[in-house]
């Protein structure tokens, strides 16, 4: 054997040694299970869904741009079916894991059921209810403007149109009691010369509200506050309408902006009504900044499936963010007390419905400029920006 051939031979092993090196594929990084409690089945399902929807389309863009310590994240998603008792089974599920955060629930009851859970050693919660108002400095936090901020919003556009003599219809459940209750300061401050002429109520699962709107007709009101979400507020836009109150103006909250609810209860919407709105409804007013940045890029998301994303949409998308950013910043070890401290000190996250501050021990860290009135147009079957932030008109309003 020449020299030549041996230095080949040589060559050709080394090159074999390193074969199994190179061919055999690289071990994928394990996924980095996020605990997530929804409302998929039961009466709140119309909006757990589209917040499911939006963690799907969230997690390939999470992880297309590194997942969490280059391990990719994987929403585990758990249902509820609108059943506080059954989000407290799930709930101790998740926590004896020693999971460092939980996403959801989707119903303010079911949000409030495991808040006890949380309150020694966490995990955090970012509950995807806005209708909670989680005490400063405890583990769980409210996704999305208070109902207090809606109520404000309300008010002040009501004021600016002379509307001053006002009936309000709520559900009995804790969405409706809450949000009843921010209504208190009508008649107080700048609302002083505001009254609540009729204050009527039913339960969620009624079928009619007639005898309560026959009362709310005969008080002659300017407007009309219906407090309800979903099905309920079918029941109270039939009852109008057979009322003969169709054209009174009426202003919902911002649960009822839901593609499918909206386009089911079309035929049967007051002529003229409003919503309170996250602030990503006005992304065609919204200044250039980075607001409108993350609002037209929650927007685009969607693009690919045609869908026009909605307020459930938005429930999910915002505080999933917020904890993404923590979880990169901390790493996959870290603990819930950790992340807790990381989400406190958020001053700047820019959100689709605005700056996000949780530095004044607010739970949310959003205020009165996150809300946006906006207004159903019967012939497009949509909703238009009519008001700034907080409340007070554009130029545009009746357009």
């Amino acid at each position: 054997m020449n020299h030549r051939t041996a230095r080949l031979r040589a060559a050709f092993a080394a090159a074999a040694l390193l074969l199994p090196l190179v061919a055999a594929p690289v071990p994928a990084a394990q996924p980095y299970d996020i605990s997530v409690i929804l409302s998929l089945t039961g009466n709140l399902a119309f909006l757990g869904k589209s917040e499911g929807q939006s963690l799907k389309m969230l997690e390939p863009i999470i992880n297309k741009s590194g997942g969490i310590d280059g391990r990719p994240v994987h929403f585990v998603i758990a249902d509820d079916t609108s059943q506080p008792a059954v989000a407290v089974q799930l709930a101790d599920a998740i926590i004896a894991k020693h999971a460092p955060v939980i996403l959801g629930p989707t119903y303010s009851a079911s949000c409030l059921a495991i808040g006890p859970l949380l309150r020694a050693n966490g995990p955090v919660d970012y509950c995807f209810a806005p209708t909670i108002h989680p005490p400063p400095g405890s583990y769980q936090f409210s996704g999305g403007a208070s109902s207090q901020q809606q109520a404000v919003a309300s008010l002040n556009f009501a004021l600016a149109k002379g509307w001053k003599r006002l009936a309000a219809i709520a559900t009995t459940d804790s969405t409706g009691q809450d949000i009843e209750d921010t209504f208190k300061i009508i008649g107080a401050g700048k609302y002083a010369g505001m009254s609540l002429v009729a204050n009527e109520h039913f339960n969620p699962s009624d079928v009619s509200a007639a005898a309560q709107l026959a009362n709310i007709k005969a008080s002659k009101p300017d407007a009309i506050l219906a407090m309800s979400i979903g099905p309920a507020s079918g029941t109270v836009f039939r009852g109008l309408r057979d009322a003969g109150l169709g054209a009174v103006p009426v202003i919902s909250n911002l649960g009822n902006l839901l593609t499918g609810e909206l386009q089911r209860f079309a035929p049967i919407m007051p002529a003229e009504i409003y919503f309170t709105a996250p602030r990503f409804y006005a992304h065609d007013v919204s200044r250039k900044g980075p607001v409108r940045d993350a609002q037209l890029a929650f927007l685009r998301a969607f693009e690919p499936l045609g869908i026009k994303p909605d307020v459930g949409n938005n429930f999910s998308w915002d505080p999933t963010l917020i904890v993404i950013a923590g979880l990169r910043a901390l790493g996959t070890h870290a603990t819930a007390k950790a992340l807790l401290g990381y989400i406190e000190n958020i001053h700047d996250f820019a959100g689709t419905n605005g700056i996000y501050n949780f530095r004044d021990g607010d739970q949310r860290g959003q205020g009165l400029n996150t809300i946006v009135m906006e207004r159903w147009d019967p012939a497009k079957h949509d909703v238009y920006t009519v008001s700034e932030p907080g409340g007070e008109p554009l130029g545009r309003v009746g357009r």
